[in-house]
């Protein structure tokens, strides 16, 4: 027969919880209620100890401590501080919109930069990382986190919200770029048949992003998902709108070039730069005709480059500009290599097809609507781009990588918006790289995975963190950066 409970241990029992009788004495423990497909009904499950009950209070439950000669615990604390330390404006924003769910977002964000892959590994790089001491008693297993994130992916309007608040103001480009992830799922209403660059013709979703380029430097502020049967083209203006942007600047890639493409973009009210190909026959090659360097209309020097540039007037009727481009080192080395083992046997007209053929070799052709701005400016705006595409497009990869096998439109949508904060983190750190001038020597990822993550805290028997030495790698990556480590952790 069970024991009554007395009134005056029964009065701590809060909601959520259940008194246990064991003995001459009570516990308190932390109950839910789960199906069971057996018995066809709910039943409750204890899910945590809580601690002792007396008719004085709860006794919280001991933890287990390491003895002065027992076994350190070390956690990594390097990477997730460079995180925080260039984000607290990005934590202070989730905080705004999201109060009390904006610890986990911010904490799986940092790790998912950290250690871009599948979201079942963010629990064990939380345990063993010091963001479980900012953020204690998170719970980021695979079936709490999954729960979570679909209830985040409800809350586009937060999401939006979130990212506006990043939009710059005053003079700044809006950068526009799309890419298509497949997705076979029935669940997401996007997810339709539609062509992609690999000729595919696969359900998919089309992502559409937008990046800020200002003052030289350029980072992700927005993304929005549209159904796969959508083509780039169609979704900028519904983009800008989303943003609140009157115009923008999209830089593309050779896809989106063809004319009736270009003119809706400018019926839109969107600037552009896209590159033509070498073959295209929509620009003139008098330039390259002429001896020498006379037919470019000047030159400039970029990343220690020189590089000529020759402008076609546009044509009546016609808004956009042509701008051809040659890169002195790229031509040299195009000549050399190109020619290298063709030399022997070659007919007089193999030769004659060779040097008309060499005239394109080192160029580059870029065609723009954008008025007002000179050929530099607008091949540096082009350049930019490219800069981080590399960075980008690791990121975004992880997103396809992580997105495909979801099956609901709302999982998506949160595994979007944290890859989202994980490319404006590692932004951060790609921007104080740029601008340190380290980018030739150190990756955001290889500096974050594989460098930083080598500084570490420990715990001794005393209680107390310890900041370890830091080794010479990482020491010089933080310099790369230009941080400098805190004397205790923070």
């Amino acid at each position: 027969m069970t024991k009554p409970i007395p009134a005056e241990i029964k009065r701590h029992r809060a909601t959520g919880t259940e008194i246990k009788n064991v003995g001459a004495h009570f516990y308190l423990h932390r109950v839910t209620c789960v199906w069971d497909p057996i018995a066809k009904k709910r039943r409750k499950k204890s899910i945590e100890y809580i601690g002792k009950v007396t008719p004085e209070g709860v006794q919280p439950k001991k933890s287990k401590k390491i003895p002065a000669n027992g076994a350190p615990q070390s956690k990594e604390y390097g990477a997730s501080w460079v995180a925080r330390e260039l984000s607290n404006d990005v934590r202070e924003c989730l905080t705004r919109h999201f109060a009390l769910e904006a610890p986990w977002i911010y904490a799986a964000a940092i790790l998912r930069c950290i250690h871009p892959g599948a979201f079942r590994y963010v629990g064990h790089h939380y345990e063993t990382s010091w963001l479980s001491e900012i953020f204690p008693e998170l719970d980021l297993s695979s079936e709490t986190l999954s729960k979570n994130m679909k209830r985040l992916g409800q809350r586009r309007d937060l999401i939006t919200a979130f990212m506006k608040d990043f939009v710059p103001a005053g003079d700044w480009y809006a950068i526009f770029d799309g890419t298509a992830m497949v997705c076979n799922s029935q669940n997401i209403r996007e997810a339709q048949r539609g062509y992609n660059a690999r000729g595919g013709n696969d359900p998919q979703i089309n992502l559409m992003y937008a990046l800020a380029l200002k003052d030289g430097g350029m980072a992700p502020v927005f993304y929005k998902r549209y159904p796969g049967c959508i083509r780039d083209v169609s979704a900028f203006r519904n983009m800008a709108n989303a943003m609140g942007l009157q115009s923008a600047l999209i830089i593309g890639d050779k896809g989106l070039t063809q004319r009736r493409e270009c003119e809706r973009l400018a019926a839109e009210g969107l600037h552009y730069i896209f590159p033509l190909r070498r073959n295209s026959v929509e620009y003139s090659r008098a330039a390259l005709e002429k001896p020498g360097r006379t037919g470019f209309g000047g030159r400039f020097k970029y990343h220690g480059r020189i590089i000529w540039y020759s402008e076609e007037p546009a044509a009546a009727g016609c808004a956009h500009r042509h701008l051809l481009y040659l890169d002195e080192t790229l031509h040299h080395s195009e000549t050399c290599s190109r020619a290298r083992g063709k030399l022997d046997g070659e007919t007089p007209a193999a030769m004659r097809a060779a040097a008309h053929k060499q005239l394109e070799y080192g160029t580059f052709v870029l065609k723009t609507n954008l008025a007002g701005k000179t050929p530099e400016e607008i091949y540096r705006a082009y350049k930019t781009r490219q800069e981080i595409e590399q960075l980008f497009d690791l990121y975004k990869s992880e997103s396809q990588f992580a997105t495909t096998g979801m099956h609901s439109a709302e999982t998506q949508e949160a595994c979007l918006f944290l890859n989202h904060l994980s490319v404006m983190l590692a932004y951060r750190v790609y921007a104080r790289l740029k601008a340190n001038e380290q980018l030739k020597e150190y990756a955001v990822q290889k500096t974050l995975e594989h460098l930083l993550k080598d500084i570490r805290v420990t715990q001794y028997g005393d209680g107390v963190w310890q900041l370890e030495p830091v080794p010479k790698a990482a020491k010089l990556a933080l310099e790369a950066i230009g941080l400098t480590l805190p004397e205790e952790p923070s």
